[in-house]
């Protein structure tokens, strides 16, 4: 046995040998007698995750969240692109600073999570990594958001059969109705979570939902069955030698004993729970611990203890941002200071409690407020204008003479003011809708001098480089997308098979051009009869070059372009998104480039602002950061709304026509 541990030990320093160069010891040397090597790198990395889980698990805050094993899977598994097994690593890791109330740096680790579990489109992976953020999502006080986290779970397990992660996901929003203090309906889901537990044989499942159970039921005042369920799940916990899961029980039962009145008792549990949450660094742990011990001594009568206890558990609830045990502990102390005659400062700990227990309802109280200032303030100007119109009545039989001479002179003055004002006005608008329809033409009859500079270079790199295949490809592109262009720029409106058919010669010249650096899709939905449907020519085309000139090629990174057409109701919604830099990081671009950006974008909303005028219906143009969805995304997405014009016997020779109506008409 000891000659075979020799030989594992050497081959497995060969193979990192030969990968890494390896000048130290490393992780898998460390456990190199105990690994299959006729297994794969995956295998390895198994083995690493395995053993840092063991290392972990032993506790403390001497224990680093990436140690070397999981640091060395790591490694391994993006040499390899093991996409799956670095999501595990992530959520793994997420899950350790979470419990260390790290929840920015635990957020970070499960969003990669998320992105490489997505990427993979393996369902019982991202319903564990929906899971672990609705967890998160639970400690930091945002129970929507962490419901819907739990949720996405639950379907994912349900859809992959997955029974662990159900019962997980059951269990978990059971505990968001608990924070809810929905305490009936968090016990039912507790109770499917159990069944489900038992079934399985799952230890762990059970400690927890036990435990679970035991402080659903001691909200409700049912001590003693609460205190059955705690010692069940401190039982299974011994079993599966979770020292976590013996913490959060021996202050489960300390805080049972202490409602039932036996102070001496809980003191006993509360106290063995903070030793191990302080071993283990659980700072929520560590903050009920500290609030519950304070809660007995206060109940003891031993004041000085009480206050100790209590402001170090306030201390470190406010480090970790739990509202929850904030409004318990600086109410608890507001209680301490009362009874030792310290009104001041009960008051000031009352006002800190009460600030986080009835938010909502102070936010209802200043709104109520400030409408009841609104009511008296109008009231107010009611009685003004009331003694203004007494005071005028009074002055009426004297004036009545001059009021109709002044009245009207005023109304022949503003007569011919008004005539002067709408001759002038549509002149201006004649001016207006004249300079802005030669903007349009203009824009719609060139394209950007950089882009025709680059794409003629780049036809003559081709042909000085003798490739006949991709020069004869693009300059019979360009010339398509040219004559498109000088075609479609004589309409205010072309078919929407011209202009996919433009935006497509046009993307295609784009990508030929940088050597094919992104990739794009161009979708038309099948509710649009591209025949029929007419659309203003080379609407989108702006932010395209936009997408691909301010947000592709500063991210250094494989692009990718999506342009929609889609129909709602009597609205046509075109969409152009990109996975670049975004539109906040483009906005720190060049003056150049944001002057071409702007432009670009004034001219268009004017087009959308004739087109609202002329069709009578409502355009919109909406240009949004991807991170403003999902904080966790990245790019520009474009959005323009636009009515659904049907012209089956549409003659393009009318649209020439159809400004000069408007005008009239106006």
């Amino acid at each position: 046995m000891q000659s075979k541990s020799g030989l594992m030990f050497l081959l497995c320093i060969q193979l990192f040998s030969c990968r890494n160069g390896v000048e130290k010891e490393s992780a898998v040397q460390k456990i190199g007698g105990d690994i299959d090597l006729a297994g794969t790198d995956s295998v390895i990395v198994e083995q690493l995750i395995k053993r840092s889980i063991e290392l972990y698990g032993q506790g403390g805050l001497h224990v680093d969240i990436s140690d070397d094993y999981l640091a060395e899977a790591m490694d391994i598994a993006r040499k390899n692109e093991s996409l799956n097994q670095l999501a595990r690593i992530y959520n793994l890791l997420g899950q350790r600073y979470r419990n260390r109330a790290q929840y920015g740096e635990a957020m970070k680790n499960h969003q990669k999570a998320l992105d490489l579990a997505t990427k993979t489109e393996d369902k019982r992976l991202l319903g564990q990594v929906y899971n672990q953020l609705g967890v998160v999502y639970r400690r930091i006080d945002d129970n929507p958001t962490a419901l819907e986290m739990h949720t996405k779970a639950l379907n994912l397990a349900k859809e992959t059969g997955d029974s662990l992660l159900i019962g997980a996901s059951i269990n978990s929003i059971g505990n968001v109705n608990y924070n809810l203090n929905r305490y009936v309906t968090s016990i039912e889901y507790f109770k499917r979570a159990l069944n489900l537990s038992n079934l399985m044989n799952n230890k762990l499942g059970l400690a927890i939902n036990h435990n679970n159970m035991g402080e659903a039921l001691l909200k409700l005042g049912q001590v003693d069955s609460a205190l059955n369920h705690f010692f069940a799940s401190l039982e299974y916990n011994y079993q599966i030698g979770s020292k976590v899961g013996q913490s959060i029980c021996f202050n489960s039962i300390g805080g049972a004993y202490l409602q039932q009145g036996r102070p001496f008792k809980a003191l006993e549990y509360l106290e063995k729970a903070l030793h191990l949450n302080e071993e283990l660094g659980d700072l929520m742990q560590v903050a009920i611990s500290h609030t519950k011990i304070g809660q007995t001594y206060l109940q003891m009568g031993d004041f000085p203890l009480a206050e100790k206890h209590l402001k170090l558990g306030l201390e470190v609830a406010k480090e970790i941002g739990s509202l929850f045990q904030i409004e318990e502990t600086s109410q608890l102390l507001s209680e301490l200071f009362e009874k030792r005659g310290e009104y001041a400062k009960a008051l000031e700990y009352f006002k800190m409690s009460a600030a986080y227990s009835d938010s909502i309802i102070n936010e209802k109280n200043i709104n109520h407020l400030a409408t009841q200032e609104a009511i008296f303030e109008s009231e107010r100007q009611r009685k003004r204008i009331e003694e203004l119109n007494k005071q005028t009545l009074q002055q009426k039989a004297a004036l009545d003479r001059q009021r109709f001479i002044l009245t009207l002179g005023l109304i022949i003055v503003a007569a011919i003011s008004f005539a002067i004002i709408m001759l002038v006005r549509q002149s201006q608008l004649r001016h207006r809708y004249k300079n802005v329809r030669h903007q349009q033409r203009l824009l719609r009859s060139q394209m950007n001098p950089h882009f025709i500079f680059n794409a003629l270079s780049a036809i003559q790199v081709y042909i000085l480089e003798h490739d006949i295949e991709k020069s004869s490809r693009f300059l019979t592109d360009f010339a398509r997308l040219m004559r498109q262009v000088l075609q479609s720029s004589a309409h205010d409106y072309i078919s929407l098979k011209e202009e996919a058919e433009i935006l497509g010669y046009y993307l295609e010249l784009q990508r030929l051009r940088f050597s094919e650096a992104f990739e794009y899709s161009l979708d038309i939905d099948s509710s649009l009869d591209v025949e029929s449907i007419m659309v203003p020519p080379m609407l989108t085309q702006p932010f395209i070059e936009n997408a691909i000139e301010h947000g592709i090629r500063p991210s250094g990174t494989d692009g990718f372009i999506s342009v929609k057409f889609f129909r709602e109701g009597d609205k046509m919604i075109v969409e152009v998104g990109d996975n670049g830099i975004g539109i906040d990081a483009s906005k720190k671009a060049s003056e150049k480039g944001k002057n071409h950006e702007s432009m670009a974008i004034k001219i268009t909303r004017e087009r959308l602002d004739m087109l609202t005028r002329d069709s009578g219906r409502r355009t919109d143009l909406v240009i949004l950061d991807k991170k403003q969805i999902n904080p966790f995304d990245r790019g520009t997405l474009v959005r323009i709304t636009l009515p659904v014009v049907e012209m089956t016997n549409f003659n393009k020779k009318q649209d020439k026509t159809f400004y000069k109506r408007i005008i009239e008409s106006v």
